[in-house]
């Protein structure tokens, strides 16, 4: 099948899947051109974009088309909105082997899937032939106020939109074949494969934040993100995070592992790919349904219950 073809497949489905009317009437010109126009007169536009790569972001053997697809959009709309933003358009690169070919069109659905949540309208992009499945997608957004890791002020309350750790508990289980019958490893697949979002949820806390980004390395690296771009300490407590919904059945479920390697609390300051929030804001009584789990103080670096602790325990690529 020629490129043109799988380009008009593929593009008949992004065509058909919701855009929000605010997006839509700004498309000056859309997919099919060698670059998409929109008009963005009106406040400031973010853009991100993210790469992930066969093997190395997900495996074709533990995740359907859809739900891949799905993963690699949150990713990006998570940044945008990571920054005080919302997502608004999309471009969609993508390189597969000649064995893909069937799949493409699952793998787009799941991308549409994932961007009508935030009704946000795939203009544009490229495909080619490669040797494993390569995904690059740019996400163009827009915000009155640009939230960043620099504006954590000592006095903030540091916290998080949802528990993270969900996401490296499946991946333990799919990397080390084990039992997943019960509820709780069901709900640690399904967070690896596709992240379950609530943008909706972050954008009702914006105005109180001073600083945010996406937790996609890991909780302690991306507070030293925060930390670093501040000048400030993060000081984060066990504690707290031990009281937060879900805790009790992600400790459960690292010692149903059985391999004296991992707990709650290991899966919560090291797993990356959840795409929750973590923010510091001097109002959390603002920040309705997102978790505490510490302070910004004077110094640098994070620390946990009053140790530094180290940035190491996340994901990180290595060459």
């Amino acid at each position: 099948m020629r490129e043109e073809e799988v380009l008009k497949r593929v593009r008949a489905i992004f065509d058909t899947s919701k855009t929000s009317a605010s997006a839509a009437a700004n498309i000056v010109i859309g997919n099919g051109d060698d670059g998409a126009v929109v008009k963005l007169n009106e406040g400031l536009t973010i853009l991100s974009t993210d790469m992930a790569v066969e093997s190395i972001h997900f495996r074709r053997a533990w995740s359907t088309p859809q739900e891949i697809g799905r993963k690699i959009t949150a990713a990006n709309l998570a940044d945008i909105c990571a920054m005080g933003g919302w997502p608004e358009y999309l471009l969609v690169a993508v390189a597969f082997p000649k064995d893909y070919l069937d799949e493409l069109e699952d793998l787009a659905r799941g991308i549409a899937e994932e961007a009508t949540k935030v009704g946000a309208s795939v203009i544009g992009g490229d495909l080619s032939q490669g040797s494993e499945l390569v995904i690059s997608i740019t996400a163009v957004g827009r915000t009155l106020r640009a939230i960043t890791r620099s504006g954590a002020k000592v006095g903030d309350v540091v916290m998080i939109s949802h528990l993270p750790g969900w996401s490296k508990a499946g991946l333990e289980i799919l990397s080390g074949d084990l039992t997943h019958g019960s509820e709780s490893s069901q709900r640690a697949l399904m967070q690896h494969r596709s992240p379950q979002i609530d943008y909706s949820k972050y954008r009702k806390v914006y105005a109180a934040l001073n600083s945010a980004t996406d937790v996609s390395d890991g909780l302690l690296i991306d507070s030293g993100h925060i930390a670093g771009a501040s000048g400030v300490a993060l000081h984060l407590q066990s504690t707290l995070i031990e009281k937060a919904e879900g805790f009790a059945a992600l400790q459960q479920l690292a010692q149903e592992f059985g391999t004296g390697e991992s707990s709650g609390i290991d899966f919560v300051l090291s797993g990356g790919e959840d795409h929750v929030l973590l923010v510091t804001t001097s109002t959390p009584e603002k920040c309705e349904g997102f978790i505490e789990i510490g302070r910004v103080e004077q110094g640098e670096g994070v620390l946990l219950d009053g140790k530094t602790v180290s940035g190491e325990a996340g994901y990180q690529h290595h060459w």
